[in-house]
């Protein structure tokens, strides 16, 4: 593992970087573990590296915290776990290109899946592999994506019990509008989801050792009857609400903060168009900063000229259109110096706030940081 010192020299060469609070991340997963039944247990997401916070620190974090498992969506992102040294249940949330299947056999990975060819392969495999692979059955409930239909759900399980190097260790299901508040004397359509799920594990019989679960991180807050067995939380593991117009039943510390130095001050007159396309005119004598992050590291260029971000603590605009590798900011009402670090996200300024202003979700925003940013790691114990 790269040491701290390691970790801030990268950021110190690069001059901007992601500074991810592990004790952030240790505070939700104690409150999530606090706020949910002691029977239900917590699968940590870390898929897409953690949703940009580096998966192998935050999948230990969550691990000392309270989580047991572990949930990615590629073998690949299974394998750098393993590589280092962690052991617990991993659920590969996706299904499988037919290639894969050996190596997340081989690693122990629980899989997902949701038909018959996809069962007898696995089966293939893992006996060509001496081993028993552990699968989980996704129900389609509504989401219309990844999961059997209901009325196959029982011949599938049939299946399964049926071969010898192949076991259910799950049936699961996943919603596709949780976050949203219910309608008054309106069923909505998690409560439609929850409701096909229910009446499908009451008519299986199912034994106890098969996990239940549906819960992302939005059910998992808002929708207490979907907790079952073990929940699925990514969004909130960082500490950013999946509906931020929603009152949480326990606090959230945001994980994630940006920022960058300022490596070069001018002052320009009026009238004097700012970055490509010239989209920002100077309406009085400006002094402009430019920070050396652009759409390349995840700043998206919709936020061009839409933008705050804090300068010793004031707010102050990006202006002009962001481009790859750079953005500028007015400064003109604030005193800086070249070097001088200031904040794009953090202290004030949330992943859900740069969400409304690009008019998309908090998932894209921070799962779109961090590809070239060096992230340092504070709080590690």
């Amino acid at each position: 593992m790269q040491s701290q010192t390691s970790y801030e020299l990268q950021a110190d060469l690069r001059g901007a970087w992601l500074s991810i609070d592990l004790g952030a991340i240790r505070h939700n997963v104690w409150q999530l573990r606090a706020f949910l039944p002691r029977d239900t247990r917590i699968m940590a997401v870390v898929k897409a590296d953690g949703y940009g916070h580096g998966a192998l620190m935050t999948a230990r974090t969550a691990l000392e915290a309270g989580a047991e498992w572990l949930g990615v969506a590629t073998v690949a992102e299974g394998l750098q776990l393993r590589s280092a040294g962690i052991n617990c249940p991993i659920l590969l949330l996706g299904l499988l290109v037919p290639d894969a299947y050996p190596a997340a056999i081989a690693n122990g990975f629980h899989l997902t899946v949701a038909d018959g060819r996809e069962i007898r392969r696995i089966e293939a495999i893992a006996t060509s592999l001496n081993q028993v692979a552990n699968v989980n059955l996704k129900v389609d409930t509504g989401m219309t994506r990844v999961g059997a239909l209901p009325s196959e759900v029982a011949g599938l399980i049939s299946l399964v019990d049926s071969l010898p190097n192949i076991r259910l260790a799950g049936l699961s299901s996943h919603f596709a509008k949780s976050e949203e508040e219910n309608e008054k004397n309106k069923e909505n359509a998690t409560e439609r989801q929850l409701s096909i799920f229910r009446e499908l594990q009451r008519s299986l019989h199912l034994p106890a050792s098969i996990l239940l679960h549906t819960a992302n991180s939005a059910a998992t807050l808002f929708h207490p009857e979907s907790h079952y067995d073990l929940v699925r939380p990514g969004l909130i593991l960082y500490g950013v609400s999946p509906n931020s117009k929603r009152s949480l039943p326990f606090p959230l510390r945001p994980a994630l903060s940006l920022k960058a130095r300022i490596t070069q001050l001018k002052t320009v007159p009026p009238g004097v168009p700012i970055g490509y396309s010239g989209t920002f005119v100077s309406s009085r004598l400006t002094t402009v900063a430019l920070l050396p992050v652009g759409y390349a590291d995840g700043l998206p260029r919709c936020l061009s000229n839409r933008q705050d971000v804090l300068v010793r603590g004031k707010r102050c605009p990006i202006i002009g259109n962001i481009s790859m590798d750079q953005c500028a900011i007015d400064v003109t009402d604030v005193p800086v110096e070249v070097g001088e670090a200031v904040t794009l996200l953090g202290e004030g300024i949330g992943v859900e706030e740069w969400s409304e202003t690009a008019k998309t979700i908090p998932y894209e925003i921070i799962c779109g940081l961090g590809m070239r940013l060096p992230k340092v790691f504070e709080n590690e114990k």
